[in-house]
Formats: C-alpha cells, structure tokens, sequence
C-alpha cells in the first residue's frame, strides 16, 4: 500500500510540474497531455505537416542521443516520418516515463493551425495519455497500460 501512494504521489508531481507561466505550453490533465509540437519548420517537417490529418496517429519516442536536449521527445507519424518534438520543458518532465516505458507512446493529432496559402507557418497540436504504471502481483514485476488498451 505504501508504495502504491509513493508511486502516486511521484506521478503527480511530475504530471502537474510547477512552470513559469511564460514556460507553460501543454494542457495537463491527469495523465492526458494536450500540446503544441515543436520544431516544425526545420528538415521538410512542413510538408510531412501538410499531409496529416485531425486525428492522425501519432509516435512519441524518446531520443537521448539528441545533440540539443538530452531529454528530447520526438513526434513521429506512424510512417516515421518526424513531426517535431515536446517542448523541451515537458518533455524534462515526462521523461521518467518514456525511459520506464522503453517503447514508443500512442499519441493523436488533436489540432492543425497556420495555413501554408496565407503563408502561415503550419502546426500541430497532439494528444496524449502517459503509460499508467500497475503492478502485476502474481509475478511480482510492474507493467504499463497505454491508453488503447
């Protein structure tokens, strides 16, 4: 029972972080995050953009060997194609989840903005649910559920 409120109480510290207002970019509910991508008008990210769809499968997958954030996220489309990243301030605070995990998390896209014909720069905002913890006490081990499952 004991470690059950320990687990709880570190999920919500690191699901709820305490940000400048500046700094917050992402709606936090729980464990479904709501947010912008970010990086999207680097490496022909814009036309990998223009193809996408409201809700559109999404990958989110860590990327520790990134030169420019050592707790880089990666938004991928289920084709491999790379969207953008988290916020590198989110992504600071999920990344406790992603390194236990150890597998790719199920995202969505949520939201499209900009406009490409009125020279908008184009967006992505995505959903998703951080992989719940649960302990399996027949084998004594821990496992993740996604939120599809």
């Amino acid at each position: 029972m004991a470690t059950q409120f320990v687990e709880q109480e570190t999920v919500e510290r690191i699901v709820q972080p305490k940000l400048e207002p500046a700094q917050i970019r992402s709606k936090i509910h729980g464990r479904i995050i709501t947010t912008k991508v970010v990086g999207v008008s680097f490496e022909n990210r814009q036309e990998v953009i223009a193809r996408l769809q409201m809700g559109d499968r999404v990958w989110l997958e860590r990327e520790p060997s990134n030169p420019f954030d050592f707790n880089a996220i990666k938004v991928s489309r289920s084709n491999g194609d790379q969207i953008g990243f988290l916020d590198r301030f989110l992504a600071a605070n999920v990344t406790r989840w992603f390194d236990a995990y150890q597998k790719p998390v199920r995202g969505k896209v949520h939201l499209l903005t900009g406009s490409a014909r009125d020279g908008y720069t184009l967006g992505v905002v995505i959903v998703f649910k951080l992989p719940k913890l649960q302990a399996d006490h027949r084998k004594h081990c821990r496992k993740f559920n996604d939120w599809d499952e």
